[in-house]
């Protein structure tokens, strides 16, 4: 079992209830032996409880929320799909943050790649693995392939895969098939980084 829990925090819209996000914690946690630590933000916690979907609260308040629950951690892998690997990427200067994983990265806003996010990605001070979807509405191949990222940030791409991670009935393969694959790719990379 790796020494360093892996915290993983939820997109925007949905929390650890999403069948995507508690199917990939297993299937890393049983590749790799890994400790999954899922991380709930305040704001998902209070939709669960009261059942009325809101948005997230301004983005800067999620990053020290996210770095409180890994606060008394001496090493720890931080992670998260969509906006909750771009709340991971902020935490890079912790000294108990030894990598990060992201999980479809919200590279722009759908249709708006002019308002990009490769700013949050510019000062990252430890090896990051991004795993993106060729599709992905918020950071397609063909755009993200032309952007200059930094050296410690590597990106690995699932052919035909959308946001959510689901692929085109042409690939012949199930969110299952690609749910086992993230997760030999994160423990692949986890292996050879830390």
């Amino acid at each position: 079992m790796s020494s360093f829990p892996l915290y993983l925090a939820h997109g925007a819209g949905v929390g650890h209830t999403n069948d995507f996000l508690s199917q990939l914690g297993a299937a890393i946690s049983v590749q790799r032996e890994q400790l999954i630590i899922p991380l709930t933000f305040s704001y998902m916690k209070e939709q669960a409880l009261s059942m009325k979907r809101r948005p997230p609260p301004r983005f800067s308040t999620l990053i020290p929320e996210y770095a409180n629950y890994i606060e008394h951690e001496e090493a720890c892998i931080v992670a998260g799909k969509s906006m909750g690997g771009r709340v991971a990427t902020q935490l890079s200067h912790l000294p108990m943050v030894k990598a990060i994983v992201c999980f479809g990265f919200p590279f722009h806003p759908v249709g708006k790649p002019e308002k990009n996010r490769l700013a949050f990605l510019s000062k990252i001070e430890v090896p990051c693995l991004i795993v993106q979807g060729t599709r992905d509405a918020l950071g397609r191949y063909e755009w993200v392939s032309q952007q200059t990222l930094p050296k410690n940030i590597e990106i690995v791409w699932i052919e035909g895969a959308d946001h959510d991670f689901k692929t085109l009935k042409k690939y012949n393969t199930t969110i299952n098939d690609t749910i086992n694959h993230i997760a030999a790719i994160t423990q692949h990379w986890l292996m050879k980084t830390i």
